[in-house]
Order: structure tokens, then sequence, then C-alpha cells
């Protein structure tokens, strides 16, 4: 493995210093399909878990990540389900992804919101090839027992260049009979919130499943769709009753930024400091008869935050309250997923009012994602999603901003290949992989369609010209 991995860095090098970044997109992504095929953003579909139940990729996806009732059932039972063989073979997997990401309009001056573009680089750059965007590893299934986890530690090939903790979920789970119910329980230990949710709805797991390191995004976002693996640690219990009805409670705590540098956190990503201990409740109602399975659920977190880490000032008051759907139909050879997610988030910002890092007391913030997938044969992916966030503009919050809103719309479009969902090559059937190409559509950014940077023209630009082609490549094995 040390083998394979030094000869992928001299190619991934060698190809770095023969190729520009414009330009270079068909030769670097064919080779990046080689590197993938003969060797995240997101992933869960990882080979451990297939060699520990004995079942193939297609048995809990539908299209990896995406959950079907089986996977969901399998990660609340803590990971421990077996019927595999894992005697001779560590509960280890590697994933590498790989892509080619593409601005509608280059990125021409450092101004506004733009001052620190993805990856680096003005001058009209608008092409970016990275042949290992993500390189992680990751420890999933039976630890002991009842007890099981997905581990997982990632390389990202940003303008950091971080090797990190990334999502990491340890359960323990056991079942009993009260009266003529039949409960299953558990405990659960992880790195972010909604990162132990079971349901392809709630911010961790939804949809842009795959995301491109370079790629634009908006100002704006909720606090419980903000926080990024290794910022926070909580945990919790829950129960799942006569599999239907789910609850849970869970609490977080902020890691010191210390801790987060230490476990690979850049210091420019590092999250808002939780004062004491944040709650998070989550409460869900699944049906599942023939084919079909629906969902309605909601969630929600309350926490107190120190802006910036400035402390003395007393804290502001975030509170997320989250309400979401889904439905499926799944046969054999179609997969049909219907989402919705809604957050409205209420922000009492006392100590950021009286430090000047707000203009307003109280803001409020809303994001709504609806999206639908259909997918072939467990081969062919098909995704559409709809995006939106509004809120209460706020000249200090957003002074980068031309219009002082966080207002933003638009649509994702994804179409994927899986090409091994039934079962990898006979020589290594745990082998996954999944090549796609993603479109970003902003309908509104930051505020406005148009004229989003107007202070700084003749570089003010539309929000359509932030608009992302993104054609990746990525594997498991």
């Amino acid at each position: 493995m040390v083998g394979m991995i030094d000869l992928t860095k001299a190619v991934l090098a060698g190809v770095r210093r023969a190729t520009a970044f414009w330009g270079a997109a068909p030769s670097a992504l064919l080779l990046a399909l080689v590197v993938n095929c003969g060797v995240a953003d997101k992933a869960a579909a990882i080979p451990a878990f297939a060699r520990q139940t004995g079942q193939t990729c297609s048995t809990c996806h539908t299209a990896f990540p995406q959950l079907t009732p089986f996977g969901r059932r399998f990660k609340l039972g803590g990971y421990t389900a077996g019927g595999g063989d894992t005697k001779d073979l560590p509960q280890l997997s590697f994933m590498l992804q790989s892509g080619y990401t593409h601005y509608n309009v280059g990125l021409t001056a450092p101004t506004g919101n733009y001052s620190s573009p993805p990856g680096g680089g003005f001058n009209g750059v608008n092409n970016y090839v990275d042949l290992a965007q993500q390189i992680a590893i990751f420890y999933g299934g039976r630890i002991y027992g009842n007890l099981g986890g997905m581990l997982q530690a990632t390389f990202s090939n940003s303008s950091s260049r971080d090797f990190a903790i990334d999502n990491s979920d340890i359960r323990y789970a056991d079942s009993f009979k009260f009266y003529n119910h039949d409960v299953l329980w558990g405990l659960t230990a992880n790195d972010v919130p909604t990162m132990q949710d079971v349901w392809n709805t709630t911010p961790v797991w939804s949809s842009p499943f795959i995301t491109s390191a370079f790629s634009l995004s908006p100002v704006a976002n909720t606090m419980i769709q903000s926080f990024g693996p290794g910022q926070t640690l909580g945990g919790g219990g829950y129960l799942f009753l006569n599999d239907t009805w789910y609850a849970e409670l869970s609490a977080y705590g902020s890691l010191t930024p210390k801790a987060q540098l230490t476990l690979g956190i850049p210091g420019s990503s590092v999250g808002p400091a939780i004062s004491g201990l944040a709650p998070y409740y989550r409460v869900a109602m699944e049906q599942n008869w023939g084919d079909h399975s629906f969902m309605i659920g909601a969630y929600g977190m309350n926490a107190n935050v120190t802006p910036a880490y400035s402390y003395g000032f007393g804290t502001d008051n975030m509170y997320d309250a989250g309400f979401d759907s889904q439905y499926q139909w799944i046969t054999d050879v179609h997969a049909v997923t219907i989402r919705a997610n809604y957050i409205w988030e209420r922000q009492l910002l006392n100590s950021s009012f009286a430090q000047g890092f707000s203009a307003n007391p109280t803001d409020y913030l809303r994001s709504l994602k609806i999206g639908a997938e259909y997918v072939y044969n467990n081969t062919y992916a098909f995704t559409a999603t709809y995006f939106q966030i509004t809120g209460s503009p706020d000249a200090v919050i957003f002074s980068q901003n031309a219009f002082m809103s966080p207002n933003s719309s638009g649509w994702i479009f994804d179409l994927a290949y899986l090409p091994f969902s039934h079962g990898g090559p006979d020589l290594w059937p745990w082998f996954n992989t999944r090549l796609g190409v993603s479109y970003t559509l902003f309908t509104k950014f930051d505020g406005s369609a148009t004229n989003i940077d107007p202070t700084n023209c003749p570089y003010c630009r539309n929000a359509n010209n932030n608009n992302t082609l993104f054609v990746y490549a990525l594997s498991m094995f």
C-alpha cells in the first residue's frame, strides 16, 4: 500500500508540473479515472461495511451515500450487523476523490467576498484540476460486541492542505421488547451535529453529496449547517420504537481552537464557540410499506455562542428549528427519492451587537432545500436540488456584501455513473466508484442576481458568473 501511495504521489506531482490549470481538463481527468480504477467530502458507502455484512453497496444505498431503509437500520444498530467474512481483513477502507472545477466566469480581482477564492488565484482563472482533492482513511463496522462506529480522517488538497479528523460516529446499540413493542436503543458519540442522522435531509448528509473544494458558496448559513467535523464533540441517546418512531436527545460542546488545530482543523475553519453545552433534539416518524417509505420529522439546536472567541461580553443565543421529510420508492431496478428540509434560525446577538460585530440586536435566517433523485439499476443516478437562504439584512455581518443581505438561491444538478454498486471486480469485490458531473446554478448570490460586487467594477459580478461545473471521480476501496 505504501508503494502505491508513493507512486500515486509521483504521478500527481508530474501531472501538476506538466499541465497548467486551464486547458488541462481532458487529460487530467482521464488520468484521475485511471488512478481511481487502479487503486470527500461526504462518503459513507465504505467497503468495510460491505465486507462485514456480506452485502453489496446497493443493499444499503440507492446511490452512495444516500441510504435505503436497510442502510438506515444498519446505522441505527450501531454498524454491527454481520453476515460477511472479516476474519482476515482489517476494518479499514480508503477513498480517493479527483475533480475538475470550472467557473462560468473566472475570478479577476481580490475584492469583496472573493478576497480569498478557493484554491487561490485570480487573473481570470476559472479552471481548477485536482487529481487528489481528497484522500481519506476509514475505520468502519463492529468494534466489539454491540459497539461499532465509522471513523474518518481526510487529507484535503485545498489551499491549506490539511490532514484532519472528519465525520466520525461511535455507537452502542441494543434492542428489547416492552410489552408487545420492539424497542431499538442506542448511545452515540460524534463530532458534528446531524452526523448521526440516518435520513439524507439534515445538513451533514444532504445534497450535494459530493462537492468541489474550489467552488464558491454564499456567505450566509444557519448555525447547524456551519459546523464542520472536529469542531464540536457531542453525544446522546436515541430510541426507535416499532421500526417507526424515532427520538433522540444529545448535547454538543465546542473544542478549543488549540484542540481543533491538533485534530488538523485549519485556523481559518475554526467554528463558533459554544459556551457550555448546546442541546440537540431529533424526532421522526418513518412508515414503510411494500416498496415505499415515508418520513416526516423535526430537529433543532439551542446554543449560547461566544462570537469570535471574544470573551467578557456575554454570549449570543442561536436557536435553529428544522423540519424535514423524505419519500422513497425502491424496487430492484428503479429508485425514486424526494426530500425537503427547512431550517428557521433566530439569532439573539447580545454579545455581537455590544462589540460592533452586528448591526442588529436580533437577526433571522431561513434555509430551504428541496430535491429529487432517480436511480436506475443502482448504476445511473440523476439528482436535482433547489436551495434558498433568506433572512435579515445586516450592514456589519454582511459588510462585504454590496446589498448587506444573506439572500441566495439556485439549483444543483448531478448526473452520476456507479458501475460497481452490485459488486466490484473479481480482483477486489468491495471496490466501488462514482463518476459524475455536477452543475451549480445561482439565481441569486449574496443578495442579488446582478452586480453582486458593484463597488469593484469593472470587476463586478453577477450571480450566474459563479455558476460552477464540477466533474469528479470518487473511489472507495
